[in-house]
């Protein structure tokens, strides 16, 4: 039986709310608008942040364009130490961050200190892998004259990310970007905006000049597209929907500049008779459900080889139904709630749609009611779902999971290849032939046979199809916030 938790302390303090500013050319900048962040683990509001108009962005642009050159003629080794610097200073406030995490989105105390360390990592790593950055000279042999190919930073970068990772997303963005010399500008999520305020802050404690890395806060809609169509921006790092990639990448044609995207997922997971899948039903729960499956390469479909269809059914329902739900604080808690009401709300037309097309819900699909209000559903399992309906080819972003037996192999990649999406895909099987060739054969950015782990910093993260453009972390994503030059010198 699934379980809810109930908060300890179902009734919060009344207080005045905070307001909390951008972050502009290294000061606090508050502006004529505000507006409400609500806990999603109480639906009620506990803060304000400030809703950056065409003033505040202007001015948080061209800082980062004044500051640029300076900043991009600094040594890396200096660039270097002081995102170390900053990236100990995350650590140092690890309690505060994990705290703000459950307030802001609503994640788990036990996965909000996770993230937390893993941005201080990801900020350390991409310090470090930046110093190994390198141009060629190409063995041409023409007489008196060297071809040098370079890279250069490629300027100012506007960095907008998600609700659900709002840190280590940011991280992944500002930090290989500062490494390589661009100066950035951050828009973070309407629903998640304060780890990114204090992250500049830090920025600016630990030594990041004035106007290397600012803030401005507000609605995708007003303040996100203020900084999409600006001219200033070289880049625009953007993690979110499929539907607002589009666009970006859309308006960014103008200038002709440069979109790296991470959009959505739904994300298939085969699981082959051979495999030795009892072992594996527990992380594959996991990965289907963290984060109240609000994360782009989680586990959404799942096709189980016939033969082991029932067992592995019974099994993954029995896994699924141990998950605790409740408020983000308790740590007890498996699954908090989903980040806001529009979420919560588009998942449960999902699932009605779904119901309607004739899919079966084997357990869950319907909010979870807790006394402190918030923003609950409980994890849910679809059967009977057919290649035609809507939920087998649209993102699911909460915790709800379809699965499915197969009995032709041909017949399971030709549907986990049959949504519009190609961000990851999971393989278990003991032959190791089958793996090798079905792996090519999934159309997916990264693959993950046999084990389920979080994406390495040290390898590329990213999506084929609608999925995005470029990638993230290792030194493909390094390179993306940089641009070639080559130099011909004759002597």
């Amino acid at each position: 039986m699934l379980e809810c938790i109930m908060p300890k302390n179902a009734t919060e303090q009344a207080s005045s709310p905070t307001v909390h500013p951008c972050w502009i050319d290294g000061q606090a900048v508050y502006g004529d608008t505000t507006y409400p962040l609500i806990n999603p683990s109480t639906g009620r509001s506990f803060a304000q942040a400030t809703m950056a108009d065409a003033t505040l962005v202007d001015s948080a642009l061209a800082a980062a364009q004044s500051s640029f050159p300076n900043w991009r003629a600094a040594s890396a080794a200096f660039r270097t130490d002081l995102l170390c610097a900053l990236a100990n200073l995350i650590r140092e406030h690890q309690a505060w961050f994990a705290k703000t995490l459950c307030d802001e989105v609503g994640k788990p105390i036990g996965a909000a200190r996770d993230e937390v360390s893993n941005a201080a990592h990801l900020m350390d790593y991409f310090a470090q892998e930046s110093l190994r950055l390198s141009g060629r000279i190409p063995l041409l042999g023409y007489p008196r004259e060297q071809v040098m190919i370079v890279r250069e930073p490629v300027g100012v970068v506007a960095a907008i990310t998600p609700y659900n990772y709002p840190l280590s997303t940011l991280v992944c963005k500002m930090a290989p970007a500062l490494a390589v010399g661009c100066t950035v500008v951050a828009k973070p999520d309407e629903h998640t905006p304060i780890t990114a305020i204090r992250l500049a802050q830090l920025a600016s404690e630990a030594g990041l000049p004035n106007g290397v890395f600012s803030v401005v806060t507000g609605f995708g809609p007003e303040t996100g597209r203020l900084l999409v169509e600006h001219p200033t921006p070289r880049l625009i790092a953007f993690t979110g929907s499929t539907e607002v990639g589009k666009e970006i990448q859309a308006v960014s044609a103008r200038w002709v500049r440069k979109v790296v995207s991470e959009l959505g997922g739904h994300c298939p997971a085969i699981v082959c008779a051979d495999a030795p899948w009892r072992e594996l039903v527990s992380s594959m729960v996991c990965q289907s459900f963290r984060n109240c499956g609000q994360y782009c390469y989680r586990i959404s479909r799942i096709y189980v080889d016939r033969q082991i269809y029932d067992e592995f059914l019974t099994e993954f329902m029995a896994a699924t139904g141990r998950l605790r739900v409740g408020p983000a604080p308790d740590p007890e808690t498996d699954l908090g709630p989903m980040n806001n009401a529009m979420a919560l709300s588009h998942l449960q037309n999902q699932i009605a749609q779904a119901r309607a097309e004739g899919a079966r819900v084997r357990l869950g699909g319907a909010p979870a009611d807790l006394p402190s209000g918030g923003f609950y559903y409980l994890p849910t399992v679809l059967t009977d779902v057919t290649p035609e309906m809507r939920i087998a080819r649209e993102e699911v972003f909460g915790p709800a999971v379809v699965i499915s037996p197969f009995a032709d192999p041909r017949t399971a990649i030709e549907e986990a290849n049959g949504s519009p999406y190609g961000l990851g895909a999971y393989l278990f099987t003991a032959d190791l032939a089958r793996a090798m060739e079905w792996a090519g054969q999934l159309e997916a950015g990264s693959v993950w046979v046999n084990r389920i782990h979080q994406a390495y910093p040290e390898a590329p993260f990213g999506g084929m199809k609608e999925s995005g453009l470029g990638r993230e972390k290792s030194r493909f994503g390094i390179e993306e916030y940089t641009e070639l030059k080559t130099i011909y010198l004759s002597y």
